[in-house]
């Protein structure tokens, strides 16, 4: 057989399918009243399921929180992690959708039984499969849950958020709790390291007699400025003396005395001090000394104020019993069934049947001639063969 003689593919001519539809109208409406009827007491069978659903608003982040487990809550402003962190809205969503709110509903209500299951596995698929978190970008949660039991559904949604507040408040103070317990070992060691820094303080000021090195510092300077500018004077009354007297005239000798006292001094000043006052020579390598010293003190002092307000805001947070969101809309008995929706049952019903009666009259049209190019070809062979042999 020659390839082409095979039937062509099917063609949809709207004038002829109407036609033919005009033709079969009493099989058609009988087809489609009988398809709608099926339809509206499919839809009636149906069993209704109610939704209810409750609205939660999650309380913002405190800006003076630390961070210890790394998810990038601010301390004043900054945050402490590298990278950015949860928001409260996915913090709350991973409550609500957690393992143990679900096991808490599970428990509560007996779904196990009320399901007819075997396993708390197969409670806790079924109960996920009748929730729905989403989380808008306002910010809020909503829990919407659906039951054939309007008040079952109301019951559910509800408990799905006093059992998420009770599991806040026990993830909140455990964290807490985790929280003062670190809190409180790291300042018993700034305690003993703000001690020992003191001593290392005290020491340096007792061998160095440096009670107060800045203001020390100062005042060793002006008594050294003091007997220079008396040296300057003294030296400009040497320089009048000579002109009259000799260098061995008691002037002239008298003032030469006093100048290289006062010379003397200056250098006792820079060599060893005085009372409450520091050497001279050692004041560069004492002051960078003394500061490194200081500046360890007050550090350490710092870091140790700023965590005491870290401290009492763990015990505050570890006795507050207080959920970390709050119910925006609480859930309400459901008036209408979220589904079946009947009538768009029976719509997709209807426009199925008519796309598969367009079909059919489509099919019936073109069989005729499907057949006879078939026979057609049939007939045709046997002259082939002959002309062949």
């Amino acid at each position: 057989m020659s390839a082409g003689t095979g039937p062509g593919p099917l063609r949809l001519d709207a004038r002829a399918l109407a036609r033919a539809a005009w033709r079969s109208r009493a099989a058609l409406v009988r087809f489609h009243a009988a398809v709608a009827a099926l339809a509206i007491v499919v839809a009636l069978l149906l069993p209704r399921w109610y939704s209810a659903s409750v609205t939660l608003v999650p309380a913002p982040k405190d800006g003076l929180t630390l961070d210890l487990a790394g998810t990038g809550v601010a301390l004043g402003g900054a945050s402490l992690s590298l990278g950015a962190g949860p928001t409260p809205q996915d913090q709350l969503k991973m409550v609500v959708a957690s393992r143990a709110v679900a096991d808490s509903l599970i428990a509560r209500f007996g779904l196990v039984k009320r399901w007819r299951l075997e396993r708390r596995e197969q409670a806790r698929e079924k109960l996920a499969g009748h929730t729905t978190i989403t989380t808008p970008r306002e910010g809020q949660v909503v829990v919407e849950v659906e039951d054939r039991s309007p008040a079952f559904a109301r019951d559910l949604a509800a408990a799905y958020a006093a059992t998420s507040g009770s599991e806040t408040v026990r993830l909140k103070t455990s964290l807490a709790a985790q929280r003062r317990v670190y809190l409180e070992a790291r300042l018993r060691e700034l305690d003993r390291e703000i001690e020992l820094a003191g001593a290392r303080v005290r020491r340096f000021e007792e061998g160095h007699g440096a009670y107060a090195l800045p203001e020390q510092a100062r005042e060793t300077m002006d008594a050294a400025g003091q007997l220079q500018a008396q040296v300057a004077l003294l030296e400009t009354e040497l320089a009048g003396a000579r002109r009259y007297f000799t260098e061995q005239a008691p002037e002239v000798q008298t003032l030469r005395d006093r100048i290289g006292e006062l010379h003397h001094q200056i250098q006792k000043l820079a060599l060893q001090g005085g009372t409450f006052l520091v050497k001279g020579t050692a004041l560069p390598a004492m002051k960078q000394q003394y500061v490194a010293l200081t500046r360890e003190q007050l550090s350490l002092t710092e870091v140790s104020a700023l965590l005491r307000k870290f401290y009492e805001q763990a015990r505050v947070e570890e006795a507050n019993p207080v959920p970390t969101f709050s119910i925006l809309d609480a859930p309400e008995l459901p008036e209408r069934h979220a589904r079946p929706r009947r009538g768009l049952t029976v719509l997709v019903a209807m426009m199925l049947a008519a796309a598969g009666s367009a079909a059919w009259l489509a099919w019936r049209d073109a069989r005729p001639a499907v057949v006879a190019a078939g026979l057609g070809a049939g007939a045709a062979e046997p002259e082939e063969e002959e002309r062949a042999a």
